[in-house]
């Protein structure tokens, strides 16, 4: 029942007018919980009355949300062992992982590398995407991205693992402190080349649809898929403004200019899990899962 709690630290939840063929009301609203961070971002378009929440929806029968964004492993888990009422529908980002660090020898020195995410997906895509024998520090894992950032800030690591925005704004306070940091290694890149996978990335974080709810979602995927598809890389200024209007502390994010310095690195992308279940199974098999066609929406 507690879906989220040790994976997300908090939820925002959107509430927004429905979208359907008929014309919506406020009698009919379409909720959707969602993760801060880059998750947030894909669903900038939607924003509108928004709530703080810590909510286990995904495992609760009864949940009374319409649609979920949650890691695409821990929605399939439940969707594989028929603990609940959701179907995939898409994939909405596709990995935020960068090897940061001083420059190439980095990787070679000894010391430490510092890492987050152990036995979790972090850990899983830094070891499938690098040859782990290049980087000859010890690896050290910390409990978060920003106990990473301060390692590398205080030049106890030469190199560390981060995600976006970590990634952008450990970047910039470097600078003002004078270190030199920049991005070693796009683990996104890699892990295409080293898995042989269609796509650019890996499917990170997914938008699971609560059955019966899917017509109902349709025009709000739309606005979502044209924003972070086309708007979003077109238009640098609409990130600003839709981080604005839903405001960054609600995002869980440090402000809309990190947000857009580091868009292009989020690698988010609306695509239909359904269109890329190849680059799904790739991903699922490292933690055991497999799903069927039912698991997907039609």
């Amino acid at each position: 029942m507690r879906f989220l709690k040790g994976v997300l630290a908090a939820a925002l939840v959107l509430t927004m007018t429905a979208c359907s063929s008929k014309e919506p009301t406020k009698e009919d609203p379409l909720k959707i919980l969602v993760p801060q961070g880059a998750p947030a971002l894909a669903l900038l378009p939607l924003y509108g009355e928004d709530n703080v929440a810590l909510l286990a929806a995904l495992s609760k029968k009864d949940s009374e949300y319409d649609a979920v964004v949650a890691p695409i492993n821990v929605g399939a888990t439940l969707i594989e062992k028929e603990k609940t009422d959701y179907v995939l529908d898409s994939v909405v980002t596709w990995g935020n992982l960068y090897i940061v660090g001083t420059d190439e020898s980095a990787l070679s020195e000894e010391g430490m590398f510092a890492a987050f995410g152990e036995a979790a997906v972090p850990q899983k895509v830094l070891m499938s995407s690098m040859d782990m024998d290049t980087i000859k520090g010890e690896i050290k894992y910390f409990g978060s991205a920003n106990e990473v950032s301060g390692t590398l800030l205080a030049k106890k690591a030469n190199a560390g693992l981060l995600a976006e925005p970590a990634v952008t704004a450990t970047i910039a306070k470097a600078k003002q402190q004078g270190i030199e940091l920049k991005v070693l290694k796009d683990l996104q890149k890699e892990y295409q080349q080293k898995n042989n996978t269609p796509s650019y990335g890996y499917p990170q974080a997914a938008l699971f649809v609560k059955k019966g709810s899917e017509e109902k979602l349709s025009s709000a995927y739309d606005k979502m898929e044209e924003f972070a598809n086309k708007t979003s890389l077109e238009d640098e200024n609409a990130i600003v403004e839709a981080v604005q209007k839903a405001t960054p502390e609600k995002l869980g994010i440090p402000n809309a200019e990190i947000a857009q310095k580091s868009w292009k690195r989020q690698n988010i992308r609306v695509v239909k899990a359904v269109d890329v279940k190849d680059d799904i199974n790739t991903f699922l098999k490292q933690f055991n899962i497999n799903i069927t066609d039912d698991a997907y929406t039609k």
